[in-house]
C-alpha cells in the first residue's frame, strides 16, 4: 500500500505535465566553457576574473535577480533567460519555452552580446564545446555549490567518469512537451532510440583530458562511466508496457544521493528513493528533487528532456534544436519513427551506441550503417517544420551528410593548425 502511493504521487507529478497540442513548446539549455584566450586553460570560478567576475558583471546589466548561497553568487534571472552553473563552472543558459526557433535564436543573440563583452574585455573566449579543451578536471575545483560536493562524494566510488561528467561535459539539451501518456510513452521511446544517432549528430567534443579524442562521443563513453543505477537508458524502456508507473518505479527504486527537506540537504548514500520518502506527506518539491537526481539520456520531470547532445556553436545548435521541433513535434515523424523504436531490443540500442564510440558513421544499427538514417531523419525533421526554419537545419545536414561531425572537424583542423584553430567554437564574435 505505502510503495503503491508513492508510485501513484509520482505518476500524478507527471502526469500533471500533459498539454493541449496548441500549448507544446521547446525548451532550451545551453551549457558554455569559458577559457583563456592566449591559452585556451578553463577559466574557473574562484579565481580573478573567473566565473563569479563573469556573473557579477552580468548582474550590472540587466534586470536580473541573483541567486545567492551563502556569500557566492552562483545564478541570474530574468524575463528572457536564466544562467546558472554546472559543478565545473560552465555557465548555462535556460530561456523561456517557445514554439518559435527565431525567438530562442533571439534570446540566445541577446545573451551573446551582454556576456561577449565581458569574456572579450578579460581576454577569455566563451566556448561552444563539450568538453575542456586544454584543461585537466583535476585542475578544475567545484562551484560552492553544496549539492555539488554531496554528488561529487557519492560519486566516488560509481563510474570513472563521474567527475568528468561533472566538471568536465557541457551539453545542449532541449525539452519538449506531451499530450497524454500514450504520446508520452511514443516520445519516451523515440528519444531513446534515437540516442545513438543524437550522440553521433552532435560530438563536439575533439579533446578529452588535454590529448586528442581518436574516436567518437567522449560524452557518450562519459555517461556510460557515471553511474549505471541513473545515466544512460532507462532500463525496460523497450518493453511494450512502459508508460507513467514504470517511470515512476525506476525512480523509487534508484538513490537519490541525497533528499531535501526544508531547504535542508540530508545525504541518503545508497538507500533507495522508496525507503526514503513518506508517501503521505511528499511535497512536489521533493518529487521534482527525486526526478532532477538521475541522469538518463531521456529524463522526465513535467516534460522529457533530451540529453544527448553536446554543446554546439551558433548555429548548428539552431539546427539541433529545429532537428528535435520537426522530429517530435509532427506525427508523420513521429510514428514512423515509433514504429521502428516499438520493435527493438534494448540491448540494440545499447550496441549501437558502443558501434558510433567505434566506428562513427560507419557504424551498424538495425542492421544499417548508422549514415544510412541520418538523410532520413532530416527528411522527416522538414516535414514537421514551417518553410522558413527549414533553413535552421541546413548547416547541422550538410555537416552530417558529409560524414562529420564538429569534433571530426575541429580535429583535423587542430592537427594541421593547433589548438588555436578551435576559435571557430567560440562564440566571440556573436557579441560585437
Amino acid at each position: 500500500m505505502q510503495y503503491e502511493k508513492q508510485v501513484n504521487a509520482i505518476v500524478e507529478f507527471i502526469k500533471a505535465g500533459e498539454k493541449e497540442r496548441n500549448d507544446f513548446k521547446l525548451g532550451v539549455e545551453i551549457e558554455h566553457i569559458v577559457v583563456k584566450k592566449e591559452s585556451f586553460d578553463s577559466v574557473t570560478y574562484y579565481e580573478e576574473e573567473g566565473i563569479e567576475t563573469i556573473l557579477k558583471k552580468l548582474a550590472l546589466q540587466g534586470a536580473y535577480k541573483p541567486t545567492y548561497e551563502d556569500k557566492y553568487l552562483l545564478g541570474l534571472e530574468s524575463d528572457t533567460e536564466v544562467i546558472t552553473l554546472e559543478p565545473g563552472g560552465q555557465l548555462e543558459i535556460s530561456m523561456p519555452p517557445t514554439m518559435d526557433i527565431r525567438e530562442i535564436e533571439a534570446n540566445y543573440l541577446r545573451f551573446l552580446k551582454k556576456v561577449i563583452p565581458i569574456v572579450d574585455e578579460q581576454n577569455q573566449l566563451l566556448m561552444a564545446i563539450g568538453y575542456h579543451p586544454r584543461t585537466s578536471i583535476e585542475e578544475v575545483p567545484f562551484n560552492p555549490k553544496p549539492r555539488y560536493q554531496y554528488m561529487a562524494d557519492y560519486f566516488k566510488a560509481k563510474g570513472k567518469y563521474a567527475h568528468n561528467m561533472m566538471k568536465g561535459t557541457a551539453s545542449l539539451q532541449v525539452v519538449i512537451d506531451y499530450e497524454n501518456e500514450e504520446d508520452f510513452v511514443k516520445k519516451f521511446k523515440v528519444a531513446n532510440f534515437l540516442s545513438p544517432l543524437l550522440h553521433l549528430i552532435t560530438d563536439n567534443a575533439p579533446i578529452f583530458e588535454g590529448k586528442l579524442f581518436e574516436k567518437h562521443s567522449i560524452r557518450n563513453i562519459i555517461w556510460e562511466n557515471t553511474d549505471q543505477e541513473r545515466s544512460s537508458i532507462v532500463p525496460g524502456t523497450f518493453k511494450s508496457k512502459f508508460g507513467y508507473k514504470e517511470y515512476a518505479e525506476y525512480i523509487l527504486n534508484t538513490p537519490p544521493i541525497f533528499i531535501m527537506k526544508e531547504g535542508v540537504f540530508t545525504p541518503t548514500y545508497d538507500k533507495k528513493a522508496k525507503d526514503l520518502i513518506d508517501p503521505y506527506n511528499i511535497t512536489n518539491e521533493e518529487i521534482s528533487h527525486l526526478l532532477s537526481m538521475v541522469f538518463p539520456d531521456v529524463r522526465v520531470r513535467k516534460y522529457i528532456e533530451i540529453r544527448m547532445g553536446d554543446a554546439l556553436p551558433y548555429p548548428l545548435n539552431l539546427g539541433y534544436i529545429a532537428l528535435i521541433k520537426g522530429i517530435f513535434y509532427n506525427d508523420i515523424a513521429l510514428e514512423y519513427l515509433y514504429e521502428m523504436a516499438n520493435n527493438i531490443e534494448e540491448e540494440k540500442v545499447r550496441q549501437a551506441k558502443k558501434d558510433i564510440v567505434e566506428k562513427g558513421f560507419e557504424g551498424r544499427y538495425k542492421c544499417k550503417v548508422i549514415m544510412d538514417f541520418i538523410p532520413v531523419l532530416f527528411d522527416l525533421a522538414k516535414k514537421g517544420l514551417q518553410e522558413e526554419e527549414k533553413a535552421y537545419l541546413k548547416t547541422l545536414e550538410n555537416l552530417t551528410r558529409h560524414e562529420k561531425t564538429p569534433a571530426l572537424l575541429s580535429k583535423r583542423l587542430i592537427k594541421s593548425k593547433g589548438i588555436e584553430s578551435l576559435t571557430w567554437c567560440a562564440l566571440n564574435r556573436y557579441g560585437r
